[in-house]
């Protein structure tokens, strides 16, 4: 099931978080449900991992996004602005508390991701998460969300 709303709605304010437009704390008040897979899967392992919820702050600085982290940023909300459905498994209970754990203490390092997905045992492209295809990726790249003309 596909949220256009709601995937809309994170992929823009996911861009102004990494950006330093706005801070971790209007960012997770700007968060509304949905049960579309994607939004909880990007938000948890895409978003919370980049900032520290103990206190307010704008990526930047110290908590600025990697250079390596923005390509990967970039997909996720490539991922978002498609009408792909979300084919991972979705991870539940003690794993996943361990797994969100590790993206905190990682900072949402690079490696978070693979080492997730590694977990599962999972058969798609871990290096294009959360496409779960490679042509996919390729498809929606050649489609570019911003970058469209009218």
């Amino acid at each position: 099931m596909i949220d256009r709303k709601a995937r809309d709605l994170l992929a823009e304010n996911y861009r102004h978080l990494i950006t330093g437009q706005i801070t971790n704390d209007e960012f997770v008040d700007r968060l509304k449900f949905s049960k579309d897979v994607a939004i909880d899967e990007i938000y948890y392992r895409g978003a919370w991992p980049l900032y520290d919820d103990l206190h307010e702050h704008k990526l930047t600085g110290e908590w600025a996004i990697t250079e390596e982290g923005k390509p990967i940023a970039a997909r996720f909300i490539l991922f978002l602005k498609t009408d792909l459905e979300y084919e991972w498994a979705r991870k539940t209970g003690a794993k996943a508390f361990i797994l969100a754990l590790l993206g905190v203490f990682t900072l949402g390092g690079v490696t978070i991701i693979r080492k997730i997905i590694a977990a599962t045992g999972e058969k798609g492209d871990k290096d294009v998460w959360p496409f779960y295809r490679r042509s996919d990726y390729e498809a929606a790249l050649e489609v570019p969300p911003y970058l469209r003309g009218k």
